[in-house]
């Protein structure tokens, strides 16, 4: 590299030696017809007194020109990086042309808000920020948004991070920040639940969501793109005050600067394992199969599920989820139990790739709880069953009526393999959604083969007696008002997390919905009592998810979390970081519960006072985003005062 450079300052200085020549015969020819004899000629070229004003300019642009010529090489030193990447939807939306030529020419950078959605064809901001401080416990998964935005068409925007040294010459590497391009993805603008299949006439925008970890990428013309940096603070790493700069290289551009200031406080966040806070997302490896091409439940198909595997690890999954039946699901030919009719027509179930599947998860340690989804009382129930005979294969559609004794057959089967493989304990038998009639009747039937077997309900409405004995119970919305039985449930031993419904306007996680609910939603289970959250549309894609996510009937964004290729999204991250305040808050109680004093008695306090406000009913009237900073501002006081202690 120093050869390089050595080499490129003799060339540099060759080239400037041959253009002062070029200089004094240019300007000499071009002053021909002035005075010849005033003007003096020394090794540096100084014009003499009374020159006269046209002539001092000729030789300033034409020294402009060097330079600029001279700067451009320098900014395309970087050498090109190769890359390939998909294009994103056109904006349907009208630029403000007044607004881009405003704008100062060149590549802008700046610090932004993580709760803001930038806008592909907006000028993002008047002011621009390049200092930024953020404070974080060790272990902590953090997040810091900035944007760029150009007049101009820019090329091979690369991002380039220093390590973080502190006041005390302690260093982190730059290793522990994930940087990421936002991709933005063509979206409902508003809360869809229509029932229709027409989506033409509804109001689409394109959105930021996807969280892209190019090497580089290009710019066009009065565009705006968003970078997120998702900064993994070790959990052994010393506390104190670190800096650290971040640089954006692009061709034709200097480069930008950003600098900022990370303050790691002396408090321990658990490994995400370790959390109490119970993430349940049901994964979809036949979706993950379709988009990489390859056969559910090959070796292939098991290694491109592993990064997804390790992304849902980063938000603290513990449980391993397994269909019994099909359930409908897209792409779904292959089910996890392979069900065959012998030839004295009893069905009998084949559990090998679910032993495979769950040896799986716990090869990457998920292992604390198996959700067996089997049949749903609401929505599609389909079982595929080889014909032992013929090798036909027959798909069923299930009714719990007229296939009573098969569903049961299949439930009995499946918890005995359970119990022979020494897994019964883990397992938990989840009740889909569904009129209380046909919940109580799946609900009867699984308990009367073991009465000791866990339940999961997926609640929609209230029914007096149905959950008194279900280990787990998700709840909408609507079950909000119901704190004081959250709280009954959970001394009993019992789980209540809440269930992300497309149905349900807000919180959501939804393309439109507001940043700052996905982290809201952390809190809301803080103050409730609530032991986490339920999920089922992580990564339910439909045709072309890196670009499209409209969907026909529901909100843009409530199928799916994550992208192809694992890559993580704003609203996954934000999730994270709610989840994590989540532990902040239990950890910090803890301690002000351990000794007695009139100061933790104060703070315990202010914080229930602050979590009082987190009710669904206050997010119409009051931004979430305002809410949650107001939350993460006493969280970061506490923390301060509890870091000195």
């Amino acid at each position: 590299m120093a050869h390089s450079l050595q080499q490129y300052v003799i060339f540099a200085t060759l080239i400037t030696n041959k253009f002062n020549k070029m200089k004094r015969s240019c300007i000499l020819n071009l002053l021909s017809h002035t005075r010849a004899e005033e003007l003096k000629l020394s090794g540096s070229f100084m014009w003499q007194k009374n020159t006269n004003f046209r002539q001092m300019k000729i030789y300033f642009i034409i020294s402009l020109c060097f330079s600029s010529f001279l700067l451009s090489s320098c900014y395309n030193q970087r050498p090109e990086i190769q890359y390939s990447t998909f294009e994103e939807a056109l904006d349907p939306e009208a630029k403000n042309v007044e607004a881009w030529e405003a704008t100062g020419r060149g590549l802008h950078l700046s610090f932004g808000s993580v709760n803001t959605k930038y806008r592909k064809g907006r000028v993002p901001m008047l002011t621009v920020v390049k200092d930024q401080s953020l404070q974080v416990w060790k272990g902590e998964r953090a997040s810091v948004q900035a944007v760029l935005w150009t007049v101009t068409d820019v090329d091979q925007v690369e991002c380039v991070w220093s390590d973080f040294i502190s006041s005390t010459g302690d260093t982190l590497s730059n290793d522990m920040v994930e940087t990421s391009y936002v991709r933005y993805v063509m979206s409902d603008a508003d809360f869809v639940n229509d029932q229709s299949d027409v989506k033409a006439w509804r109001d689409s925008c394109i959105l930021p969501d996807m969280l892209d970890q190019l090497p580089t990428i290009d710019m066009d013309a009065q565009t705006v793109r968003p970078l997120w940096f998702t900064i993994n603070v070790p959990s052994d790493a010393p506390a104190g005050n670190y800096k650290a700069s971040l640089k954006t290289y692009s061709r034709k551009n200097p480069p930008q600067e950003l600098r900022l200031t990370l303050t790691v406080l002396n408090k321990q966040l658990p490994a995400p394992k370790k959390w109490r806070f119970q993430t349940n997302m049901s994964i979809n490896p036949f979706a993950i199969a379709n988009w990489h091409q390859v056969e559910p439940w090959s070796n292939e198909h098991f290694e491109v599920l592993e990064p997804y595997v390790e992304l849902l690890k980063k938000a603290g999954q513990k449980n391993i989820t397994a269909s019994v039946f099909n359930q409908g699901v897209s792409g779904e030919t292959k089910p996890l139990i392979k069900w065959m009719r012998k030839k004295n027509g009893q069905v009998v179930g084949d559990f090998t790739t679910l032993d495979v599947w769950i040896k799986f998860f716990k090869h990457h340690d998920i292992n604390s709880q198996i959700d067996c989804y089997a049949y749903r009382p609401e929505g599609v129930n389909t079982i595929s069953i080889y014909n032992e005979q013929d090798g036909h294969l027959s798909l069923i559609d299930l009714s719990l009526k007229e296939h009573y004794s098969l569903i049961k057959s299949c439930y009995l089967q499946l918890i005995n393999h359970l119990k022979e493989t020494n897994e019964f304990g883990k397992a938990v038998f989840v009740i889909d959604s569904g009129n209380n009639e046909d919940v109580a009747l799946i609900k009867g039937m699984i308990q009367s083969i073991d009465a000791n077997i866990k339940l999961e309900l997926v609640a929609h409405e209230w029914a007096s007696g149905l959950f008194d004995d279900v280990y787990a119970t998700n709840v909408p919305a609507q079950f909000s008002n119901l704190k004081e039985w959250f709280k009954f449930r959970h001394q009993q031993g019992f789980e209540t997390t809440y269930h992300l419904s497309f149905e349900n306007e807000i919180p959501n996680v939804f393309l439109h919905s507001p940043s700052a609910e996905a982290a809201w939603l952390g809190w809301y289970a803080a103050a409730q009592g609530l032991d986490g959250i339920h999920v089922e549309g992580l990564n339910t894609w439909g045709a072309n998810p890196l670009t499209e996510a409209r969907l026909s009937k529901y909100s843009s964004g409530s199928n799916y979390l994550i992208y192809p290729k694992a890559r993580s999204s704003i609203r996954f991250e934000l999730l994270i970081e709610g989840i994590q305040d989540f532990e902040k808050i239990q950890i910090l109680k803890e301690e002000y519960l351990e000794t007695e004093s009139e100061i933790n008695r104060k703070q315990l306090e202010l914080i229930d006072e602050l979590l009082s406000d987190f009710v669904i009913d206050r997010i119409p009237r009051e931004d979430a985003a305002h809410m949650v900073d107001n939350g993460k501002a006493l969280l970061k006081q506490l923390s301060q005062q509890s870091n000195l202690e």
